[in-house]
């Protein structure tokens, strides 16, 4: 039998992760413009499509961090482990914090107009 090989390399996700940070946004635009046209609300609908389709840039910046990160720890030490767990739960946490905010302000808006 031949060596083992990858089926997916660091290299492969990298490109794929470059493409959703060019083509996130742009889709996000879109995508939100044409939801919000049926609600009447097409500069709203193509912010929040912004702000979905910036996950990609997100995303690829996280990889780029986890991969410096790997690079100077290990892949296998603890260390690296704690580094991303840490790193994560903070992006995590400021993303549910700043997605809580944006609905409760939202949430605010919608009463004001009378909207439930």
């Amino acid at each position: 039998m031949g060596e083992f090989q990858e089926i997916v390399d660091a290299s492969m996700v990298g490109r794929l992760f470059v493409l959703m940070a060019i083509v996130g946004p742009i889709l996000g635009i879109g995508l939100g413009a044409m939801l919000g046209v049926r609600k009447k609300a097409t500069y709203r609908g193509a912010l929040q499509g912004l702000v979905v389709g910036l996950l990609g840039p997100l995303n690829w910046l996280l990889w780029k961090i986890y991969d410096a990160l790997t690079d100077r720890n290990g892949l296998d030490s603890v260390r690296n482990l704690e580094i991303n767990v840490a790193l994560f739960v903070a992006v995590g946490a400021v993303m549910g914090v700043g997605i809580g905010l944006w609905q409760r302000r939202n949430a605010s808006r919608m009463e004001g107009k009378g909207e439930t």
